[in-house]
């Protein structure tokens, strides 16, 4: 009995593991907050600054930027995809609309085709995502810098195999943050894209069986997948018009 009751003892410490690194992970995170706080701020401090400049040096030039390669013509929309991506399994497209000369708005779309890799419960999961984002072109017109700020939903689904049961579960996160970029086009409307940015990220899960183990499955898959962060990435090519 007491050799039975010791090897239980050390099974529901094994199990309860997980639980505690994901603690002390939700410590960090929270000992993080003030950080992530202040370079939030001195991220907005220095766009104000350097929007602000742009401005006034731009500020007796033509408030609507026309292209003239394109026979004069106004662009004001575009058309991207993420070719990039694809070799991770994510695909990715999105479209900018003008809606004056340094005001732009864009709707993005991805999904994500998730290997199997990331935890032993043989888990397939994939993700989707909807992004809004707002862009403030700095010198007028979609060819130029640019700095706004962007809000995510992405939801992560998933089935897993945990020690004969078969369980689902959901992840799903809103993400908003600032980003900065720049657009180039050329003659044949031909557009090309770089955006980097990042914010501050909540995110929840549910499993519709929960135990021990499928929580434990669940920890793993969420701290080896790296594309699930508060990170905004885009290199993508198009068309605008």
């Amino acid at each position: 009995m007491k050799t039975k009751t010791t090897l239980n003892t050390n099974i529901i410490r094994k199990i309860r593991r997980p639980f505690t690194s994901r603690r002390n992970g939700f410590l960090n995170n929270a000992q993080n907050i003030s950080f992530r706080r202040n370079l939030v701020l001195s991220i907005i401090f220095l766009m104000f600054f350097f929007v602000s400049g742009k401005i006034h040096a731009q500020k007796e030039e033509k408030s609507w930027k026309t292209d003239t390669t394109r026979s004069g013509k106004q662009i004001r929309n575009a058309v991207n995809v993420c070719p990039g991506g694809i070799a991770f399994g994510i695909f990715s497209a999105n479209y900018e609309r003008l809606l004056k000369p340094n005001h732009g708005l864009v709707f993005r779309a991805d999904y994500e085709n998730i290997p199997k890799a990331y935890s032993d419960a043989n888990i397939e999961a994939y993700g989707m995502a909807f992004i809004l984002n707002y862009r403030y072109h700095i010198g007028g017109g979609l060819e130029s810098f640019y700095a706004g700020a962007y809000a995510r939903y992405r939801v992560y689904n998933g089935t897993g195999n945990q020690e004969g049961s078969i369980f689902d579960f959901s992840i799903p996160e809103v993400t908003v943050g600032l980003n900065v970029g720049r657009r180039w086009i050329w003659k044949s409307g031909f557009t090309l894209n770089l955006a980097f940015g990042y914010g501050y990220m909540e995110s929840w899960r549910n499993i519709d069986t929960e135990n021990p183990y499928n929580e434990a499955a669940v920890n793993v898959f969420e701290e080896q997948y790296d594309f699930m962060s508060p990170f905004y990435g885009e290199f993508s090519i198009g068309y605008a018009f």
